[in-house]
């Protein structure tokens, strides 16, 4: 008896349970269900492209040596500020000092070379000289010998034949002491020719020194370290003692950052993304030092050199950034945003109203499948903005009534064969030709503004990329009604609304909220109930 009667109570508690768990948790969790609203709001609203990157000075020159040998002297450290041309380090001169000393010494010797070939010049000038005079000379007496020859020969039947003879002899010596003289003039200007080519040796001798010497020279004034830029030395690479060796790469001595006041944020951007960065764009971004502090920068330049890292590409953004108060410092990461497009005083939503879905039988479900023509917003906005009478508006009716046979007709055909978009275009240019001709005069002017406005609104949707959307609004029996709207541009927040029937003020769901505050109380009081009892 006593196993039965703890075996029925078990199968009361168990059916008080599950008759609890029905009543108060899954039809009074229904039955208390209410909604999250938010209110449709105007305002500002950006869209924005988020990436890291890094801070880097506009300009860093790496400072090098193009000599070798030992710092003697290092004259600034690490976030010294410097100027253009000041001396910041010496390489022990000494070595590049004898060099030139050297060199000058060539080049002195080289000079008394050229010296000496003038003085041969002038001596073989001379000598040419002589030898044109002692040719003279020899012709005057050749041409003497000649006459005697020729006055003795006219008379040689009444002179000595030894006379005769002895006159052509002199004649014949003058001829080659002529012949020799002219000899002797060819051999001093050949002298002469010599020492001129000399010279131009020792000239080319000179002008090898002279450069050896400006080579060491300019070695010696390498020996000196000067800054090429104003700028502050983010990074100094040796000490005091240290060699450097000036070999096929000239080794760095420090890293000057040229003007810490005015850096640049480089960004890696997505290729999915680069396409709406333009020059001039604002970026905002953060760093850890400063967490709470956000920085502003332009967009500078959008590079095309692409980086593949595991096949995800990316592209540098370069944005200038003022850091008058030098909080930023080379090499911080930054968290970025830009800012790809900006509205002002727009209709806009929050994102949780985009992604709300009603659960269970509240699921997407539409006032009607079809609207009225009266309740469509077509229809609405044209009586309105043009101002049409009671006749007019059943007159266009009609009108969209027409239009939207073709428009029908067009959706029985089979998907291939549909031309969606020409088939909504004329449908349209029916409706509003054939609008047109039913108004008054006095309806022209806002016929027009309301065109006006219909094409500005399409080139809203065009510049902001404008989609289809949906979010559901409190209906009047309590369950949410679908509305389908266009957005626009979004944030992490909120959402524009390019097209749609809300209006400012309007509510539109973002989640759920259940009234449990009852349930528990009332299944302690039934479950306490019951073990009184007991």
């Amino acid at each position: 008896m006593k196993i039965l009667k703890w075996f029925f109570i078990l199968i009361v508690i168990l059916a008080s349970a599950a008759f609890l768990w029905g009543k108060f948790y899954r039809n009074g969790g229904a039955s208390k269900q209410e909604f999250k609203l938010a209110t449709v709001s105007k305002g500002a609203i950006q869209a924005i492209v988020t990436s890291t990157g890094q801070l880097n000075p506009l300009n860093t020159v790496k400072v090098g040596t193009q000599v070798s040998g030992n710092i003697k002297e290092l004259y600034v450290d690490f976030n010294s500020p410097v100027k253009k041309d000041q001396v910041i380090a010496l390489i022990d001169p000494a070595i590049y000092g004898a060099q030139v000393a050297q060199a000058k010494a060539q080049l002195l010797m080289a000079r008394m070379q050229f010296e000496e070939r003038q003085k041969d010049i002038e001596a073989a000038k001379a000598n040419v000289k002589s030898a044109e005079a002692q040719l003279n000379s020899a012709r005057a007496t050749y041409r003497d010998a000649e006459l005697k020859h020729n006055r003795l020969a006219i008379l040689r039947d009444t002179v000595a034949k030894a006379d005769l003879d002895s006159a052509l002899a002199k004649r014949d010596n003058a001829m080659g002491a002529v012949d020799m003289t002219d000899a002797g003039i060819l051999t001093a200007k050949a002298q002469l020719m010599r020492a001129v080519a000399q010279k131009k040796g020792v000239e080319a001798l000179i002008a090898e020194r002279q450069a050896a010497l400006n080579l060491t020279e300019i070695k010696l004034q390498y020996c000196t370290i000067q800054s090429p830029i104003n700028g502050v030395v983010i990074s100094r690479d040796v000490d005091v003692g240290q060699t450097v060796a000036a070999t096929l790469q000239s080794p760095v001595l420090f890293t000057i950052a040229e003007d810490l006041a005015r850096m640049q944020v480089e960004v890696d951007v997505s290729e999915a993304d680069v396409g709406q960065i333009q020059t001039g764009q604002d970026v905002l971004f953060t760093v850890d030092a400063f967490s709470e502090k956000k920085f502003s920068a332009k967009v500078q330049e959008v590079r095309n050199v692409a980086t593949n890292i595991q096949n995800v590409v990316t592209y540098k953004i370069i944005a200038d950034v003022e850091n008058d108060a030098l909080l930023l410092r080379p090499g911080m990461t930054a968290n970025v945003s830009i800012v790809v497009a900006k509205v002002d005083d727009v209709l806009k939503v929050p994102n949780g109203a985009l992604r709300f879905k009603p659960p269970g039988e509240a699921e997407e479900r539409k006032p009607e499948e079809k609207p009225a023509i009266r309740e469509r917003p077509l229809y609405k906005n044209a009586v309105s903005k043009v101002g049409l009478d009671t006749v007019q508006s059943e007159a266009l009716i009609k009108i969209i009534e027409q239009a939207g046979l073709k428009l029908k007709a067009v959706y029985a055909l089979p998907e291939a064969d549909r031309d969606v978009k020409l088939a909504w275009q004329t449908f349209y240019t029916q409706v509003f030709t054939n609008l047109y001709k039913i108004l008054r005069e006095d309806q022209y002017q806002k016929y027009r503004d309301y065109v006006s406005e219909l094409r500005e609104a399409r080139k809203k949707r065009k510049l902001y990329n404008g989609r289809p959307a949906k979010l559901y609004i409190p209906g009047k029996d309590g369950r949410p009604n679908l509305l389908k709207i266009t957005v626009g541009i979004t944030d992490d927040d909120e959402t524009q609304v390019i097209q749609g029937d809300l209006k400012e003020g309007d509510k539109v769901i973002v989640g759920l909220l259940f009234n449990d505050r009852e349930k528990p109380e009332q299944a302690d009081n039934i479950f306490s109930m019951f073990f009184k009892r007991r």
